[in-house]
């Protein structure tokens, strides 16, 4: 873990204030709409801090609350973090659980990313994580606080705004994580089984098992590789 790593990554990860926080912005002005308080919203954020899952809760909003579906689906959908998690720890399994922690708090899917992209390049440094995660968590929770001080009107359209956010996250990944003409296998996997359930099953659900499809074609491949 090198303070130039860190530094690297800071740097990197600057758009991410922008991008995160414009994101956070419609996340949060999407709870204001369904009656969240501020300290409620700005919580969710920092705690779940998980796009794809705020965005699956978001979609199964109803009253009252389907607390345990929600928390079911929060956790499925997350639970991509345990295949990073041994990816990180091949990586840095050397370092001190309490040098890593605040990092892997902090983790999303694009400092995981980087940082990966970034141990190819220059070798293995836990400085880069972390600096790389920073800007993206200053982004997302700081735009969802600012939702609670712009004064913009909050309407049904910015639920769907909100639900579109991974999608329109995923897409701007999909470039970097071009290697051969078996890579976009996952990712069209995950895409025609999310419309298939949608369609057939329940919306609701559709992110968590496409997502849960899109990641087994992944572990498949990375078997027979």
């Amino acid at each position: 873990m090198t303070t130039a790593g860190f530094r690297r990554g800071l740097v990197a990860a600057l758009p991410f204030l922008v991008s995160n926080g414009a994101a956070g912005l419609v996340m949060g002005l999407t709870y204001k709409g369904l009656g969240l308080a501020a300290p409620q919203a700005v919580l969710f954020s920092l705690l779940v801090y998980s796009a794809t899952a705020q965005a699956i809760t978001l979609s199964m909003w109803a009253h009252p609350l389907p607390i345990f579906t929600m928390v079911v689906a929060c956790i499925g959908t997350n639970s991509r973090y345990l295949l990073m998690g041994a990816h990180l720890r091949q990586l840095f399994g050397g370092l001190a659980p309490r040098k890593i922690l605040l990092s892997l708090f902090l983790l999303a899917d694009a400092s995981w990313l980087m940082t990966s992209s970034d141990a190819d390049r220059n070798g293995p440094d836990a400085g880069y994580l972390l600096g790389s995660s920073i800007p993206m968590a200053i982004g997302w929770v700081g735009g969802t606080a600012l939702a609670y001080a712009v004064p913009v009107a909050t309407n049904g359209s910015l639920k769907l705004a909100a639900a579109l956010l991974p999608t329109m996250f995923i897409a701007t990944l999909l470039p970097s994580q071009w290697k051969n003409a078996r890579s976009p296998w996952p990712w069209l996997t995950s895409a025609v089984a999310a419309l298939l359930v949608a369609r057939f099953v329940d919306p609701g659900w559709s992110m968590l098992i496409g997502g849960g499809c899109g990641t087994l074609v992944s572990m498949l491949e990375r078997k027979d590789g």
